[in-house]
């Protein structure tokens, strides 16, 4: 319902705060990024006769311009929290292809003009998206509902065995304004 037309409630014990709009009339999520850096696609599964087709990532979108180094997905638990987590190097792609999860994020990066920001996104089959998450954003990860997730990363670097571009914090870090337990 349009602001200009909805009016305060009169006569409840309290208010509350009025929603304001998260989705156009076609049900496309209306939603600012707060970080500096961070793309999101919406995507939208094409149905076939044999079930439904969802591409993860197209180079014409250009969400970010670095090459694909790997792909890789890791299954969580329901309940499953992963941790805070950053790379100095790396850039993650996120998408969930089982199960629901939610996606938050902090900015680290001092000089970055949203430097402390907190952000978070759920994701999964029923709502795909792609979520690019530039180096020097913590994000940590937890899984919802009853059924094991199924997390795809395509990283921008490859996974280097000898010296990871892994910085961790715990899930419940004073460090960052957000817990993820």
């Amino acid at each position: 319902m349009p602001e200009k037309t909805r009016t305060k409630p009169t006569g409840w014990m309290a208010t509350g705060t009025a929603d304001s709009q998260v989705v156009t009339p076609d049900w496309m999520p209306i939603e600012q990024v707060t970080i500096d850096g961070v793309r999101v696609k919406e995507i939208r599964p094409v149905a076939t006769s044999t079930g439904y087709l969802t591409e993860i990532f197209r180079e014409e979108w250009e969400l970010d311009s670095e090459p694909v180094g790997q792909v890789f997905q890791r299954t969580l638990y329901p309940g499953a929290v992963t941790g805070w987590h950053a790379h100095a190097v790396t850039t993650d792609r996120l998408f969930c292809c089982v199960g629901s999860v939610r996606i938050s994020l902090f900015d680290g990066r001092k000089a970055s003009p949203t430097f402390g920001a907190v952000w978070h996104k759920i994701i999964g089959p029923l709502r795909p998206a792609v979520v690019i998450i530039p180096p020097g954003i913590w994000h940590g990860v937890v899984s919802l509902g009853a059924e094991t997730a199924v997390l795809l990363n395509l990283v921008d670097k490859a996974y280097a065995y000898d010296q990871p571009d892994h910085w961790r914090l715990p899930p419940d870090t004073d460090h960052i304004p957000s817990k993820l337990v």
